[in-house]
């Protein structure tokens, strides 16, 4: 497991927890106890950490996951195109948050 979270940059906390909630499906190694993970847990792994990044609970990951699987590319293309423009709603709001608290700073400097 360690080295499949240290491929795609997550923890193995994170691996557990998608595991836990049956976002991935790893073989146990009967002798050791060890995770497997085949190419498709693996791709699922890149593709939960990517959509995630995009501040998205673990309902929508099923779904994307779900789409993926089922060779929905348009409805997949259609949930990224709504995640970018949620995304950039985001960061447009922290912009002005950064711009207000920047402009309450020049004021408090301006008063000194």
């Amino acid at each position: 497991m360690g080295e499949v979270a240290k491929e795609a940059k997550v923890s193995t906390s994170a691996i557990r927890h998608w595991e836990k909630e049956s976002l991935v499906h790893p073989q146990r190694n009967l002798d050791s106890g060890f995770r497997q993970f085949d190419i498709e847990d693996i791709r699922k792994i890149f593709i939960i950490r990517t959509v995630q990044r995009t501040v998205f609970s673990l309902e929508i990951v099923r779904e994307v996951l779900k789409e993926i699987e089922n060779n929905k590319i348009t409805q997949t293309r259609e949930i990224a195109s709504h995640a970018l423009d949620q995304v950039n709603v985001i960061l447009f709001k922290q912009i002005k948050g950064i711009a207000a608290c920047d402009y309450l700073l020049k004021t408090i400097d301006e008063e000194e």
